[in-house]
């Protein structure tokens, strides 16, 4: 950082809008005639969302996640307060660790170096936030090794990345497990690279977005913590309340429209109504169906189960009929595994009885190529968010399409991880496009679409039944289930891959899907009461194992080892699917398990 006085500092942040406020140091030097400011030993200040900075109150940390754990588990607040309190000093090491600390940064540098591909790298690390943030640090320890007048050379400041670097300490996870050791030639590579960023940062000003870790980073380092510590509930309980919050600042939804803890209230109670009005709110009840005890029959439970779900579809249809003459398109939304391909296409058929021709487009088709996908530090893919699809590409295709032009349309080889060719799609003008898409809902996917023209259907499957301790069962879990079954049997996923990938499953779920619940034009629910013993069922002895879940504690991955811990003691109370062939063809679950009656795209 240049070294400034503190009337310089002042008219610096004046000129860029940001209330004067002279950052507290661990220690100052005079340097040069200047006010030498070095790297806090603590978060002191940080950058709030209008872009002021403004003191760290830990108080306001500890309040939010007190609050979300009333919220999530109820009463005790008293213990509540503690546990809160003892969260908040880990995230607010964690802000300083992963903001300031040299040794720290060092070694997630290095670790992403290991983990990009070679012919990307250098681009990728330009982009990463760990670069300028690294940059930064090594400046500033740089001049503190720096003693009396004398000038920083560009040749001291390359001995220092060499050591520094030479010296850093790696998680042995990277360095001998999943990926090899720096050679020699990798080294100076990371030296020149930093020396080069280093050198420019040494000769411009500095800004509080670099002196300061912003709000955003902030509620980051609070969701991973919490994630981290195991208290993944809490964790995505908090994600839900904060992209919800963002979203009304946004515009884009109002505040009556803010789903707080992402639960429509008015369909689970309703669901809740009926299971106990049918004897299947508790794997006990449940239970007694599959066994046939107390002179019951499961295939009634099915037919029942099977009619609530094709009449809530079939009253949607009908709604889109009421708006025909303006709806262009109809997005069918939901978390993953939802059932959104199946009630696409039975709402697709509804319509096509009453004279509306149709026109899906499968917006899987524009994900990225796999090789564009980012990794995180894990290796893993992270493509379920809402940037992992082309939404330039679609949005050109769209406003083409209802401007009545063709489209070259491409084709995604899941398989292969990537576009294989590419198909000629055109729309009608009495045709409508129908779209079945994980992020349905996010406003940048159908931006080139006028609000009016779209007809938003948000699907959840809604398993409203309590385990043999009391608790409601995790719609996620459910799903997860179900997409276990879908990624071995049709995309070449091993059930591992599907439990260790989840966490960015939700990740997508809770920031871009949940939030605009409320925003929708209908909600349905595609949760079957029946189900969970006949996805018990069709995963056989292919769920992960215990030992495997034990690996991913060892390795500090919590969230997933939580949910296959959770899922592993659930299916082992519930009874086995006596015979899966009393599932009709017109299921909803058959889009998973297979032999559904309908076209189902990754069934092919």
């Amino acid at each position: 950082m240049p070294c400034v006085s503190e009337e310089e500092w002042r008219n610096l942040l004046r000129r860029k809008g940001t209330n004067p406020v002279l950052p507290r140091h661990k220690k100052t030097r005079k340097i040069r005639g200047g006010e030498k400011m070095s790297l806090p030993n603590t978060v002191l200040k940080i950058i709030d969302k209008r872009g002021m900075v403004v003191d760290f109150e830990i108080e306001r940390i500890i309040r939010s996640i007190r609050s979300t754990m009333e919220d999530v588990r109820g009463s005790s607040r008293w213990s509540h307060d503690l546990r809160a309190r003892k969260y908040a000093e880990k995230i607010a090491a964690r802000v300083y660790r992963e903001f300031y600390n040299l040794s720290w940064l060092k070694s997630d540098f290095i670790v992403k170096f290991l983990n990009y591909d070679p012919e990307e790298r250098t681009e990728r690390l330009r982009r990463a936030k760990v670069t300028e943030r690294l940059a930064f640090a090594i400046c500033e320890t740089f001049r503190d090794t720096i003693t009396g007048h004398g000038e920083e050379t560009d040749e001291q400041l390359r001995k220092f990345i060499a050591d520094e670097i030479r010296t850093a300490k790696v998680d042995p996870h990277y360095t001998e497990g999943l990926f090899p050791k720096l050679n020699e030639d990798e080294i100076e590579q990371i030296i020149s690279f930093l020396h080069e960023r280093a050198r420019e940062m040494m000769k411009t000003e500095p800004t509080p977005e670099l002196l300061y870790p912003h709000r955003e980073y902030l509620q980051d380092m609070v969701e991973k913590e919490l994630k981290d510590i195991g208290e993944v509930d809490i964790a995505e309980a908090y994600m839900i309340f904060r992209e919800g919050r963002r979203k009304i600042r946004n515009g884009e939804i109002s505040p009556m429209q803010f789903t707080n803890n992402g639960i429509h209230r008015e369909i689970v109670n309703r669901t809740l109504q009926w299971n106990i009005e049918h004897e299947c709110e508790t794997i006990f009840s449940l239970n007694d169906w599959i066994y046939g005890r107390h002179g019951k029959d499961l295939r009634e439970l099915i037919d029942l189960s099977e009619k609530r779900y094709h009449e809530d579809v079939a009253a949607t249809a009908r709604a889109i009929l009421d708006r025909k003459d303006e709806i262009k398109v109809v997005i069918i939304a939901g978390p993953s595994s939802s059932n959104k391909t199946t009630t696409t296409v039975i709402i697709g058929q509804a319509l096509a009885a009453e004279g509306l021709r149709l026109k899906q487009l499968n917006v899987d088709n524009y994900f990225f190529d796999l090789e564009h996908q980012p990794k995180d530090e894990f290796g893993d893919y992270d493509f379920e968010m809402p940037e992992a699809i082309d939404m330039d590409l679609l949005n050109e295709h769209l406003e083409s399409l209802l401007s009545g032009k063709s489209v070259q349309m491409p084709h995604y080889n899941f398989k292969e991880g990537r576009r294989d060719s590419t198909f000629e799609f055109h729309v009608e003008e009495d045709e409508i496009i129908l779209i079945d898409c994980l992020h349905g809902l996010y406003r940048r996917l159908t931006a080139s679409v006028p609000n009016r023209n779209k007809f938003k259907i948000y699907i959840e499957a809604m398993n409203v039944i309590r385990n043999t301790n009391g608790e409601y069962t995790k719609w996620a879990d459910v799903r997860m289930m179900r997409r276990m079954i879908r990624d071995s049997q049709h995309r070449g996923y091993p059930m591992t891959h599907t439990l260790a990938h989840w966490p960015y499953v939700r990740k997508g779920e809770l920031k871009h899907i949940i939030p605009y619940i409320f925003s929708t034009d209908a909600v349905l629910n595609s949760g079957l009461p029946y189900e969970l013993p006949a996805l018990k069922t069709a995963i056989g002895d292919q769920f992960p194992s215990r030992e495997w879940i034990e690996k991913l504690r060892e390795e500090g991955r919590l969230d997933p080892y939580i949910r296959g811990v959770r899922v592993t003691s659930l299916l082992e109370t519930v009874a086995d699917f006596p015979d899966m062939d009393l599932i009709p063809s017109t299921s909803p679950i058959r889009e998973f398990i297979g032999g559904s009656s309908y076209i189902i795209p990754h069934n092919e």
